[in-house]
């Protein structure tokens, strides 16, 4: 398969590496508007363009910059949601940067399942009304709506909340590497008439849909976390001397760097895998694709990681050395939107027969 870059698709990865690669501190989001990479995905008619390859090429970028951003939650993942059920009045507000939004669907003792839902909805005189617990809700604390997931009766339901509404109570905090999540709690608040996104089977379809081109987002930031930690390491290693010599001289650590490398290339290609199904008519395809790309990201970011720990020294576990901070945000990429575990087991049971069974003895 050919994976060269369109001349399009070059500006945005170079515009991208000069935003990572500059002082992005704070909240841009204002920017990411101006820039149009809020319109990544949407429908043309609303000056949308791309799809998740441009995603992907914009998240590797964020990943090498480590770029702290609510990009994939708030525009990926909402975005997606809003898109798949036609709601283009509120995909537009995303767009232009006037509304932001985060997912509410992860609840205690799910594991990260979209699919468990106990948050409840009732009908009420005066329109639907959800009650429940929503945990680690990424980057809530700058999002002025909410889509949440509820059972109403036999039914799941998607329904856009006003964060700030009468019953709407955040317990926002940072998460291990410093990133916004919240923990939400809907005590009957109230879902203003319009605000109902989608209901039924239709509603976990499209729950799953931004769950899964979230989670190939995030695939895509771990490659290019992992790739610069792999070129750090390398770099120390031509730099570091011992016995009088560069330590990159040494044929084991050669080795490791070479393993490495392999690692790297093996997330590369899991994550653009990712991409390719994310935009599949099949969702047990799609599904596999993501799932698989997660578990290999997984894996590889951790190898990787542990490595260039390791063969830096002491220093690498300094906080002040950028290698550290790459692998924490690693390991918190590993864990988002379900861990290697969950992918696995979400991954066997839409694998094909030949690749369920156990291998040759």
């Amino acid at each position: 398969m050919d994976f060269a870059l369109s001349p399009e698709q070059l500006l945005i990865k170079d515009g991208v590496a000069r935003f990572a690669a500059g002082d992005h501190a704070g909240d841009r989001w204002s920017t990411f508007a101006e820039l149009g990479w809020l319109a990544i995905g949407a429908p043309e008619d609303l000056g949308g363009f791309g799809g998740p390859l441009e995603t992907l090429l914009i998240m590797e970028q964020f990943g090498r910059g480590r770029v702290t951003s609510a990009y994939v939650a708030q525009c990926v993942f909402a975005g997606t949601i809003l898109r798949a059920a036609g709601r283009s009045d509120l995909l537009e507000a995303l767009i232009e940067g006037r509304r932001r939004f985060a997912v509410a669907y992860e609840e205690p003792h799910a594991r990260g399942n979209p699919a468990v839902v106990a948050a409840q909805a009732r009908t009420a005189p005066d329109g639907v009304r959800i009650s429940g617990g929503k945990t680690r809700v990424l980057d809530a604390g700058t999002a002025d709506t909410l889509l949440v997931s509820a059972r109403d009766g036999d039914d799941v339901l998607l329904a856009a909340v006003p964060a700030a509404a009468p019953g709407v109570a955040r317990v926002a905090y940072p998460a291990e590497d410093g990133t916004d999540v919240a923990d939400i709690r809907f005590d009957d608040a109230l879902v203003e008439e319009g605000g109902v996104i989608a209901r039924g089977g239709d509603a976990l379809r499209i729950l799953e849909l931004g769950f899964d081109h979230a989670a190939g987002a995030f695939c895509a930031e771990g490659l290019g976390l992992m790739s610069v930690m792999l070129e750090a390491t390398v770099e120390y290693a031509k730099a570091r001397h011992q016995f009088g010599v560069p330590i990159g001289s040494f044929q084991a650590l050669q080795h490791r760097m070479a393993e490495m490398f392999i690692e790297v290339e093996l997330a590369r290609s899991m994550a653009y895998l990712a991409a390719t199904t994310l935009d599949t008519s099949d969702p047990a395809e799609r599904r596999r694709g993501v799932s698989a790309a997660k578990v290999q990201i997984a894996k590889s970011g951790r190898f990787v990681g542990q490595n260039a720990i390791q063969l830096h020294g002491g220093i690498g576990m300094s906080e002040e050395y950028h290698v550290g901070r790459y692998f924490k945000r690693m390991t918190m990429v590993e864990r988002l939107l379900g861990d290697a575990d969950f992918h696995l087991a979400r991954y066997l049971p839409t694998a094909p027969a030949a690749a369920r069974e156990p291998a040759p003895v």
